[in-house]
């Protein structure tokens, strides 16, 4: 909408500017309660702000000048501090000497929640996780009476927005994991059931598997009773030197970003090796054809469709039958209310649904790839691109032994201006199944490079001796992954979008990825 809305007084809740205006205007109210005073004990209080929210920490008796400096100085700049609001938290010991020092404000010696955390004693953290791990198993019960319906919408609201919650408290409060065990029994007896749209027992391996990231073949859905304690470690080597600046109450702030970024840098690697630890762990107790199946969900691409929002205008939305089919492909689960026998007489499975050619659900699942890529084709600015190109005759050529020589003989794709300017390139699409009896035996790089080096043989020589042209066989499987010279188109085309249109190549990258694997995966879940 371009319709402006007019604020009077300050900025409008949820405003990008609001953390911008706030900082400016209290920076006023800080400075004279902490400098512009006669008295030096004011500058034993350590402030800290967020916004409009104001703390401090000291002894009873300067915390007791500064806040009422506060009152005082605060409603000259517009600040208006509320008694009401506002919470003292003291030891035991110092109590009384609280109440005499505060009449008009709320002491607690237990302690209080404060910026979505809790300062205080042991018990009083406890009370609070445990208020909160109820109101999160709550929140959970809900999302999973959702994912019932809309399996996909659930999952991406527990991936963005739900699981962001504890994982903010898990990083601002120590010890923890004890704790949040009722919130992962109802992950793993609620939430994971529901997306998966089945009623079993989540078993402990796959509750795991799930733990992982959706990079390394799971499914992002992280045991927070495993992890919370060194991701707590993570935010206090993070915060270091904020932390150490507001210890100090410097008056400005200059983050030396290269040791931020190393930190930064560290943290990654640590929490990848924890998780690249955890998979050959799993890998090793898994059956083979578990073994294949993690492998190739890890590969790179493969998992984007489990990352990607559910929007439409994109092509990302997924019902619920085709979620849940997904999911059995990516972890080889029963498919339910499948037919058990195929249209062609044949026991059907998993396997035989996406092999099996009754229907022409094998050619839906190449020509729609087909037509995928030639559309990313025209977005990244290529030129003169066509489908099902027909070759020149060969009259005679002298080609080597395998090749193609039909005179009616197509391609899949040319364009121009794709690897050089005008220069016209052939490309041929290929999806197989890697779990399929003549793959699954092979290593994963090698079933690439097999069906690669096929359509090589059958047409490289052919467009580069008849065609002058180049020739690219991208070849892909079911369960989203892609060969060295896919990758290498998606690279390419990636950088031409960023010349053609501004968008940064990896977010290009990224968007290639995805509109590949959605077009991919609801032509293979279409088979099952």
């Amino acid at each position: 909408s371009d319709k402006t809305i007019l604020s009077q007084e300050g900025v409008t809740q949820g405003d990008n500017a609001a953390m911008g205006f706030y900082s400016c205007s209290t920076i006023p109210v800080i400075r004279t309660s902490a400098i512009n005073s006669s008295s030096t004990s004011i500058n034993e209080v350590k402030q800290v702000w967020y916004a409009d929210d104001a703390a401090g920490g000291g002894k009873i008796q300067d915390l007791k000048l500064w806040w009422s400096k506060l009152c005082s100085r605060g409603p000259l700049f517009g600040y208006y501090p509320k008694p009401s609001k506002t919470w003292v938290i003291v030891k035991e010991e110092h109590h009384e000497a609280a109440k005499e020092a505060f009449p008009n404000l709320n002491i607690t010696t237990v302690g209080h929640k404060y910026l979505g955390s809790f300062i205080g004693t042991t018990a009083g953290k406890e009370g609070f996780i445990s208020e909160k791990v109820t109101e999160w198993c709550k929140d959970l019960k809900q999302l999973s009476e959702i994912a019932s319906r809309e399996p996909q919408v659930a999952y991406s609201a527990f991936i963005y927005g739900l699981s962001k919650r504890w994982s903010y408290v898990c990083r601002t409060t120590p010890d923890i994991s004890e704790l949040l065990k009722p919130l992962e029994h109802s992950i793993k007896e609620l939430f994971i059931p529901a997306i998966l749209d089945r009623v079993f027992s989540c078993t402990d391996i796959l509750r795991q598997v799930f733990s992982l990231p959706q990079r390394d073949g799971g499914l992002g859905i992280f045991d927070m009773t495993e992890v919370s304690d060194a991701e707590y470690g993570f935010s206090i080597r993070a915060t270091k030197q904020l932390t150490e600046a507001i210890y100090r109450q410097d008056t400005e702030y200059h983050e030396n970003e290269e040791e931020l970024s190393d930190i930064k840098q560290n943290i990654r690697k640590e929490r990848a090796s924890f998780y690249k630890e955890k998979q050959e762990k799993l890998l090793s107790e898994v059956t083979e054809l578990g073994r294949l199946m993690m492998n190739l969900a890890s590969e790179k691409g493969a998992s984007s469709w489990l990352t990607a929002l559910p929007l439409k205008d994109f092509g990302y939305v997924l019902n619920k039958q085709q979620f849940a089919d997904a999911l059995a492909l990516r972890y080889n689960f029963c498919l339910k209310d499948c037919p058990k026998i195929c249209a062609c007489g044949a026991m059907n499975s998993i396997n035989h649904a996406l092999i099996c050619k009754t229907g022409g659900y094998v050619s839906m699942r190449h020509n729609w790839l087909r037509n995928c890529i030639g559309k990313i084709m025209e977005t990244a600015k290529c030129k003169d691109i066509q489908l099902e190109p027909p070759l020149l005759p060969t009259n005679g050529y002298p080609l080597p032994p395998g090749t193609i020589t039909g005179d009616q003989s197509r391609l899949d794709i040319s364009a121009r201006s794709v690897w050089n300017v005008l220069e016209r390139a052939f490309f041929d699409v290929r999806v197989f199944h890697a779990p399929a009896p003549t793959n699954m035996n092979k290593p994963i790089p090698q079933m690439y490079r097999a069906h690669e080096n096929e359509k090589k043989r059958a047409y490289n020589a052919r467009v580069i001796h008849v065609e002058k042209g180049t020739f690219t066989p991208l070849v892909f499987s079911t369960t989203g992954g892609a060969g060295i010279e896919a990758q290498r188109l998606i690279k390419k085309l990636a950088q031409q979008m960023e010349y053609a249109t501004g968008q940064k190549k990896a977010d290009a990258i990224g968007f290639i990825r995805k509109r590949l694997r959605f077009e991919l995966l609801k032509t293979t879940v279409i088979a099952l």
